[in-house]
């Protein structure tokens, strides 16, 4: 037991230690001067009771009393009421007090102090505000029995200390005698003398904007093994210090009726904020930044100041609608517009923290923030805050969880690899030209930023730095010199260039890393030997006739082991079938003969590169009948299109009517005779004007003669549907240069599924050409051919071989367009080249595959031996016997 003697009475007091050991505290918030400033708006008449001997107020029940015994001169003696110095008593008391208190506006009890404030626009509205507050505060008291004491009634005043702040009707104010305290300490005179003064001077932050810069060469002298040297600017801060403590502002009522505005800013070494309304200030806070956050991007810099803010001054912030921010560093507003993934590890958790409150961040030029910017270079003593954070979570552990976000966590990267990105990257020009910009802050304009740097402006609000690494967003920004071995690891697979980036593009990136991971898996060898097909490109259609028999295509097909040459009007769809005793050259130009004495010699005639076509014969019956003979490109049927529809027509009549045991012939003119869709007419009567008597009853005006009308509309409507379609899932593919290496689609049969590597020889027309490939000539659609990779200098020479003088050309095809002609001197005219003068080469006149035929032999090149011929065979390639030594 402890007897202190004071004024008027004295206070017995016991030394609970051991029954605080064994007592469990109660977590109770105890409120602070903050909790209560920001319910003061208006204030202008203060009254201020205090709870006479507060704790002694609160009975104790008969377990808890037991607790309290203690020994006196007089026997044991034990508490009835809560005695001082127990633990749990200041939570306890501050409970009760709040709960006997609850409901009464404008009363604000802290501690055993009990605050009545009287609010209005005039003397007399807050008169009548405070008496009204006071006198429900005393019937309050007078029912919970509440004493109040008398000595310290601080009755209707316009300023009371409180706290150790007097408030006022103007605002907040220092309490002077604190001020005079400071004004009357000793000059410092080691380590811990300093620091019991800054920590004092602390006390003032809140009035003192440029506290923290005067500090700044205090501070230095507390720094980790500092040697003590006091010097004439140390002498100087003091006294600057002590200069601004005369000179301390008045800080205004916060009022929740108010827009809310806060300012932050960070410099290399602090952080600054300012809580303004009407732009008049509410509080100040600053503070000195750890080393590890010295080292943050300039942007996140900026954010941490914001977050500081808003925890800062958490009981003005928390729960409004709208709080405007602002800051002078512009990417800053567009990564608060941006998904969060968007952002740095280290900005996502501030981005975080942030989501509590309600923020609208908005941008104003630095010399238009005076207090903030002012305070950031001005931060207070020490990187550690002096407050807490209770709401929410507390301040210090934030930061603390802030400083140990390590971005290489996050990355599937060993530390080996972390660490040789992090030595190329000091030797990188640009990264190192990046990493002063990101650390120093990045200019408002472009033209500002080095050149080298100028490639991220774009997203520099997603760069951070840590531990000498870039990172844009969570990704690690690779250097020049490594690019080409990420490359290399991110194509070890060989999967497609899309595929590489969806793989990269989380944990990598550099500037164009997207063209050049396509770009290098377009040149890999070993992809472009196993490619898959190419895309299909968009539809090239055929010229519309105008009338029929104009245009036609033909093919030959086999049924039931026998052979038919079909013919096909581009106009009426109407076809015709001829059996063939054999499939030479000579038969097949007489069955044509014979249909073209029936319907008329045609402008056109397409057909495919079987050997019955692309022969001297067929060549010299073109010629004599006067028509243009088209041939398509090997193993592109898609060319020869209209003739392929009618082969499956023919084949799907025949199958049918072989099934039903019907007569073929009778289905075949069912189909002639019936209407096309769409067309609103039937082929024959699109080629011969007239309806077609067949087994169903018509009438016999249906059968006169009659001219239909409007068929080349509806054929150009039908082909611009059918593009339309097609053209979905098409592309261009870009044309090939002469003398371009090239890779070419694996022939029918070749199981290897290799594309074997060549050079683009000529261009025979829109997308057909003409390459060499393991010394011979082939024709080739453009889907046939792809660009072949990069190759090292004299990999791959092409035989040396003259262009040749004619070649077979493929016609337009009505689905992937015309692509084929005759070569050279031919001309293009509807993107066909037309024919010229056929060689003298010929094919003997005997059965043969279908598709493939003569090629002429190229200018210069040497002549076979006499009794040898070279043969194309179907698939386009150019057979030659052996040159043999005449001994």
């Amino acid at each position: 037991m402890v007897i202190v003697k004071k004024p008027d009475k004295l206070r017995i007091c016991i030394d609970p230690k051991f029954l605080n050991l064994a007592l469990r505290r109660s977590h109770y918030i105890m409120p602070t001067l903050e909790d209560v400033l920001y319910k003061l708006p208006k204030a202008r008449l203060f009254t201020l009771v205090d709870a006479r001997d507060a704790f002694l107020q609160c009975k104790l029940d008969t377990a808890s009393s037991y607790m309290t015994t203690f020994w006196t001169p007089w026997g044991r003696k034990r508490w009835l009421k809560l005695p001082f110095g127990v633990s749990v008593a200041p939570e306890v008391y501050q409970r009760k007090q709040h709960e006997l208190l609850t409901g009464l506006s404008g009363v604000e009890p802290i501690a055993d102090d009990i605050l009545v404030v009287g609010c209005g626009d005039t003397d007399e509205e807050a008169e009548q505000d405070h008496d009204g507050k006071l006198l429900e505060l005393m019937d309050r008291c007078r029912q919970v029995k509440l004493r109040l004491g008398i000595k310290k009634l601080q009755f209707k005043v316009k300023e009371v200390r409180f706290h150790g702040h007097i408030l006022s009707w103007e605002g907040l104010k220092a309490d002077p005698d604190k001020l005079r305290a400071i004004l009357d300490m000793p000059q410092p005179e080691n380590v811990k003398s300093l620091q019991r003064f800054i920590g004092f001077v602390t006390y003032l932050a809140k009035f003192l904007p440029h506290l923290s810069e005067v500090c700044e060469p205090l501070r230095r002298l507390l720094d980790k093994d500092a040697v003590w040297h006091w010097l004439p600017k140390h002498d100087n801060a003091v006294q600057d210090i002590k200069r601004l403590v005369t000179d301390t502002p008045v800080l205004k009522y916060y009022d929740v009726t108010t827009p809310v505005t806060i300012q932050s800013d960070a410099s290399k070494t602090g952080l600054g904020c300012c809580l303004l309304q009407a732009g008049q200030p509410i509080a100040f806070a600053s503070r000195a930044l750890t080393l590890t956050e010295q080292n943050y991007a300039q942007i996140e810099k900026e954010c941490l100041s914001i977050v500081f803010a808003c925890q800062r001054f958490h009981h003005y912030l928390y729960g409004r609608d709208e709080i405007t921010a602002e800051t002078d560093h512009k990417p800053l507003i567009s990564i608060f517009k941006k998904p969060l993934l968007c952002a740095p590890k280290r900005l996502q958790s501030m981005l975080l923290t942030l989501q509590n409150y309600c923020l609208n961040v908005v941008y104003k030029p630095g010399p238009e923030m005076y207090i903030s910017d002012t305070l950031s270079r001005a931060t207070a003593a020490g990187g550690a805050p002096d407050y807490a954070q209770h709401t929410v979570c507390n301040v210090q552990q934030d930061l603390d969880v802030l400083s140990q976000i390590n971005h290489s966590d996050y990355l599937n990267v060993t530390d080996q690899r972390l660490l040789q990105i992090k030595q190329h990257t000091e030797t990188d020009e640009s990264l190192q030209a990046l990493k002063y910009v990101v650390l120093d802050g990045w200019p408002d304009s472009k033209e500002e930023v080095p050149l080298t740097a100028r490639e991220y402006w774009t997203f520099r609000d997603e760069i951070g730095i840590q531990d000498g690494i870039l990172y844009k967003g969570p990704r690690v920004i690779i250097p020049k010199s490594l690019r080409s071995e990420m490359l290399t690891r991110i194509h070890a697979s060989h999967i497609g260039g899309e595929a590489c980036y969806r793989q990269a593009r989380d944990t990598l990136y550099w500037p164009n890393m997207q063209n050049e991971i396509k770009d290098f898996v377009s040149h890999c060898s070993a992809c472009n030997e196993y490619a898959q097909a190419q895309q299909k490109e968009p539809m090239m259609s055929h010229v519309l006739p105008t009338r029929p028999w104009q245009i036609v295509s033909m093919d030959l097909l086999n049924y039931a082991g026998q052979d038919f040459l079909l013919i096909v009007d581009h106009y009426s769809d109407f076809w015709e079938i001829e059996l063939l005793p054999d499939l030479s050259a000579d038969t097949t130009i007489r069955r044509c003969k014979v249909q073209f004495a029936r319907y008329g010699q045609p402008d056109r005639v397409i057909s495919d590169n079987g050997p019955q076509f692309a022969c001297e014969q067929f060549r010299r019956f073109s010629a004599d009948w006067g028509f243009e003979h088209v041939t398509s490109s090997p193993w592109h049927p898609q060319a020869n299109g209209k003739a392929e529809s009618a082969v499956k027509i023919v084949k799907n009549i025949c199958k049918k009517a072989k099934y039903d045991g019907t007569d073929p012939w009778k289905a075949v003119l069912h189909w002639r005779n019936t209407p096309s869709e769409g067309m609103d007419s039937s082929p024959a009567q699109r080629l011969m004007s007239r309806r077609l008597k067949t087994l169903l009853p018509v009438a016999n005006k249906l059968l006169e003669p009659c001219v239909v009308t409007g068929v080349l509309e509806k054929l150009r409507r039908r082909k611009q549907i059918a593009k339309l379609s097609y053209d979905v899932s098409a592309k261009d593919l870009p044309e090939l240069s002469i003398g371009e290496p090239i890779r070419m689609k694996p022939l029918p049969g070749d199981r290897t599924g290799r594309w074997r590597l060549g050079s683009c020889v000529q261009r025979v027309a829109p997308r057909s050409y003409l390459v060499d490939v393991d010394g011979s000539l082939y024709r080739r659609n453009r889907v046939a051919l792809r660009r072949a990779e990069r190759l090292p200098i004299q990999a791959y020479v092409p035989p040396a071989r003259a262009p040749p003088e004619v070649l077979n050309a493929p016609g337009p095809h009505p689905q992937s367009g015309g692509n084929t002609a005759v070569l050279s001197e031919g001309y293009i005219e509807n993107d066909i080249i037309q024919p010229h003068e056929p060689s003298s080469l010929s094919v003997p006149n005997t059965p043969a595959r279908r598709e493939g035929g003569p090629v002429s032999m190229p200018t210069g090149a040497a002549r076979p031996s006499p009794g040898k011929i070279s043969v194309a065979l179907r698939s386009g390639r150019v057979s030659r016997p052996p040159d043999r030594l005449n001994l």
